[in-house]
């Protein structure tokens, strides 16, 4: 079960216990075969999927086999994420081992072995400073003054060539340069220094994966804009225009400080958050959103939480029913308001079954906000499939269920 549904469910578990789910009311969660689900993708550069993918009343739950261990993955979406960041460390790995890299490393009076070949446990961190444009320098150091400690880059690291590497090579390889997973992250580090301390430029000794620049996300229509800004601003910069389109559309001061202020979401994450939320319209109520999402304490709650609202975005792109947020007493998932006085639960559920906790979790949800003053219609909306079961008891409660909204 994903953390936050997990919490929900203890929080409220008391006020559904007098009613609590009979045994025949609820199912086990199915499981799947990841050939049936992938099909080619089941095995791909850097991985292979186990063919029992179970899943926990809401997500399916995948293990990779890889070649730093089994990595486990809850979701559709980031299994995604993950094989494209396997087929970037992969990509890399061919070209630190190229010997168009290693002719370059020596043209540049270094020696390849520092770093050329498989990751390592410790990446050199021998760097040069490749500045370019004295008011990008002095905006740099001021944004990393400002926001010191809040950011993945220092006030010098932001603008020394590493930084800078870093982000053009995930550029082009298609993926977020402040990925927090390790293989990944321990890679970028490796090529961006040799990229800095060589003076490389990264579109001739680098080889890039062939269409993935420019990928970082492409579930909204602000990519392109997106891609770019975490390619050409330092992270330091990138949160001094989060927080300055934050306070613009209302939000309060404290909240936006304490949503920067959370490790758990990369530059990149707060980026595609702030945009995506900016192309909502004027929303009620902004602070029970992102009050929430500066609480998230750990990495999986964080992308999840940012997949959530790029859903509700490009649900609202097309509906236009969403009017704002509001908190329900107990359940850390804020929850859209529509026009009609009416209650939206736009979720990344790939397998949406009626167990015990997800019986419990919904009942509570949907009690509270009858309590709240709710008194329209009640509207999931999810990214896969819910059981006949789940669709049944839904019903029941007064739920409407959209599935495979994103298809």
């Amino acid at each position: 079960m994903h953390k936050l549904f997990k919490v929900a469910s203890l929080a409220l578990l008391i006020a559904v216990a007098a009613g609590g789910a009979r045994a025949a009311d609820v199912e086990n969660p199915p499981t799947f075969k990841a050939s049936a689900l992938l099909g080619s993708e089941v095995q791909g550069p850097g991985y292979k999927v186990a063919q029992s993918v179970p899943s926990d009343g809401y997500v399916r739950i995948y293990t990779l086999q890889t070649p730093w261990g089994p990595v486990v993955v809850h979701g559709d979406h980031r299994l995604q994420t993950r094989i494209k960041e396997l087929a970037a460390i992969d990509a890399m790995e061919r070209t630190s081992d190229s010997k168009e890299f290693g002719d370059a490393l020596v043209q540049a009076g270094l020696k390849p072995v520092q770093f050329a070949g498989k990751l390592v446990t410790n990446p050199v961190d021998t760097v040069k400073n490749t500045v370019s444009g004295v008011g990008n320098l002095f905006n740099s150091i001021g944004s990393g003054i400002r926001n010191m400690g809040k950011t993945q880059e220092n006030a010098v690291q932001s603008i020394t060539g590493a930084a800078k590497q870093r982000r053009l090579i995930a550029y082009n390889y298609g993926v977020d340069p402040y990925s927090q997973f390790p293989p990944l992250k321990q890679k970028l580090d490796q090529m961006s220094n040799a990229a800095a301390a060589g003076g490389l430029v990264v579109t001739g000794a680098f080889i890039a994966i062939p269409g993935a620049a420019g990928t970082i996300i492409s579930n909204v229509s602000t990519a392109g804009t997106l891609n770019d800004m975490v390619r050409d601003y330092s992270a330091a910069q990138l949160l001094d225009m989060n927080r300055k389109s934050l306070l613009k559309m209302g939000v309060s001061p404290a909240i936006v400080e304490a949503l920067l202020a959370n490790p758990n979401y990369t530059p990149t994450d707060m980026t595609a958050m702030t945009g995506v939320l900016s192309g909502m319209g004027k929303l009620r109520n902004l602070d029970a959103l992102l009050s929430l999402a500066s609480q998230v304490a750990n990495r999986d709650d964080a992308e999840f939480m940012r997949w959530r609202i790029e859903l509700m975005a490009s649900y609202q792109q097309k509906m236009k029913s969403i009017t704002g947020f509001m908190a329900i007493a107990g359940v850390p998932l804020p929850m859209a308001t529509t026009r009609d006085n009416g209650l939206l639960g736009v979720f990344p559920m790939d397998a949406l079954s009626w167990t015990a906790s997800t019986s419990q979790s919904i009942t509570a949800i949907t009690q509270a906000a009858r309590a709240q003053g709710i008194s329209g219609p009640l509207n999931l909306v999810i990214t896969g499939t819910a059981t006949p079961l789940a669709q049944k008891q839904l019903a029941k409660l007064g739920w409407s269920v959209q599935q495979q909204a994103f298809n």
